[in-house]
């Protein structure tokens, strides 16, 4: 049985509780000389609670500008970001730092791990760069590092390690500070197919298991099977929410091979 969670378009929210996750009126334009390109057209989305959330939509849809926005990794054009109800869109700088490096976690589909450090450094470092006590953090690292099946490969550096291991390395870095909610950019496009299942299977684990939201961007249509619910974007608005238990696999693949067709 999935854990129910909520994501949807529009303002329905949960009366008496916080949403995990809210933008209002969300919008991103580029400008490239004379041309304006609307990223995301006034899109709102709510997650009422914790859950395994994924983004799709052909290219050009708007899914990675709404990520990098929800992390802090860039600023909307206009409209809200509400994080565990604390607004983001209008924190400093310094603020956002903070936000990124304490009260969320981020995954790349690049690992971006340093090749001079072992994985346990690699997982430390966040912490390291926080001023906390080193002590507590390889701890904190290697019960992480042993919960994701790396016990015996906390001491190798990326170059000794496969693919998904580096992925694995790279999601317990991001869950070092215990956040609330894991934002993922395509965490398995570089990696095979066996691989990637496995790195969804994680994922749902660790938002059922430990009461985690994450929100996950992919173009793989086999990865709606693993969500609790699909956003479908379209020229930067949510077109579709499908909720995955009321549908079966096959439905669900053909359903987002579409949608990420276009």
């Amino acid at each position: 049985m999935r854990n129910p969670t909520a994501a949807h378009a529009g303002s329905a929210q949960v009366a008496d509780a916080v949403p995990l996750l809210r933008t209002v009126d969300l919008c991103k334009v580029y400008v490239s000389g004379q041309e304006r390109v609307h990223a995301l057209a006034g899109m709102n989305l709510t997650i009422e609670r914790p859950g395994f959330i994924g983004i799709m939509g052909p290219s050009g849809s708007g899914k990675s500008t709404l990520l990098h926005l929800l992390a802090g990794l860039d600023r909307p054009t206009r409209g809200e970001i509400i994080v565990d109800g604390q607004s983001i869109d209008s924190m400093s700088e310094r603020e956002l730092t903070a936000y990124r490096r304490r009260r969320i976690g981020i995954v790349f589909q690049q690992f971006n791990l340093l090749g001079t450090m072992t994985a346990i450094e690699n997982v430390m470092l966040p912490g390291v760069l926080d001023g906390r006590d080193e002590a507590w953090l390889r701890r904190r690292a290697g019960t992480l590092l042993e919960s994701l099946g790396l016990s015996a490969r906390m001491t190798h550096r990326p170059d000794a390690l496969s693919g998904g291991e580096q992925q694995r390395v790279a999601i317990a870095r991001a869950l070092l500070f215990e956040p609330r909610i894991l934002f993922a950019d395509e965490p398995t496009g570089s990696l095979d197919s066996a691989t990637s299942r496995r790195i969804w299977e994680m994922l749902a684990s660790l938002a059922h298991e430990h009461g985690l939201g994450i929100v996950m961007v992919t173009h793989e249509p086999a990865a709606a099977a693993h969500c609790d619910r699909v956003c479908i974007l379209g020229d930067g608005r949510i077109t579709e929410v499908i909720d995955v238990g009321d549908h079966d696999p096959a439905w669900l693949a053909n359903r987002s091979q579409q949608s990420v067709g276009g």
